[in-house]
């Protein structure tokens, strides 16, 4: 496949070719730039789909632009969340029924999105723009081949304060995240489980269809919520 579109709580269009082979030297910083750059799109590209916990689905409309990622949950009340894509920059901003945009403070990163286990980390990419990443190793995901790398929340609040990203090798996508509280417990699980095929005009592309986001209590470790992000062609 040429092209690969793997969402997480945020969205990554893939790039559409290996960002580095085994044999080179890799480049943690790289890796997360060429990320960063394949989430953008000169086409508009709108996707339908839920949060599910259980009977609980919360409905959005997700629309990715060339600079931007937007999330409408459409049940009332409206909320929008956008993330506005730089080269090495972000901004994540939202309005609550259909008011003015505000932008979303780090230490607001933390909180539920619709009462759901997904925050608004999760669903943006912000962790992308993190300092000073880290390469682990190369790992297999899913009987794929990702780079594994590390990176370190700048930042005293938010969610997490390391998250580890799995990346697919030849395609760029991400493929599993893992956060870390202040004490190193794992306290949140993501992971792409089923993909699809989407056709938009004369383009195809592969398209996230289900991603399990695990919230995890970490003094025990057993699971708090199973959330799901499912999406429709």
């Amino acid at each position: 496949m040429n092209k690969l579109l793997l969402i997480t709580v945020a969205v990554t269009l893939a790039s559409s070719g290996p960002l580095a082979r085994a044999e080179e030297r890799i480049n943690a910083e790289e890796l997360l730039r060429a990320v960063r750059h394949s989430t953008a799109q000169n086409e508009e590209l709108t996707l339908k789909g839920q949060l599910r916990e259980g009977r609980k689905k919360h409905p959005f409309r997700m629309t990715i632009r060339r600079t931007q990622i937007a999330f409408l949950f459409e049940d009332k009340p409206p909320h929008t969340v956008v993330l506005d894509l730089g080269a090495d920059r972000f901004r994540l901003r939202e309005n609550h029924s259909n008011g003015p945009f505000t932008d979303v403070a780090p230490g607001d990163y933390g909180k539920p999105i619709r009462n759901s286990g997904v925050n608004y980390l999760d669903i943006s990419l912000a962790y992308l723009y993190w300092p000073d990443p880290k390469y682990i190793k190369e790992d297999v995901v899913s009987e794929r081949i990702t780079h594994l790398v590390e990176v370190q929340n700048p930042s005293a609040t938010g969610p997490y304060a390391k998250l580890l990203i799995w990346i697919d090798r030849q395609t760029g996508g991400l493929m599993r995240m893992q956060g870390y509280n202040k004490a190193g417990k794992l306290t949140k699980r993501m992971q792409v489980i089923e993909v699809q095929r989407v056709k938009r005009g004369e383009k195809k592309y592969w398209a996230l269809e289900k991603m399990q986001i695990y919230t995890l209590d970490p003094k025990t470790g057993r699971v708090r919520s199973r959330t799901y992000m499912e999406l429709d062609k």
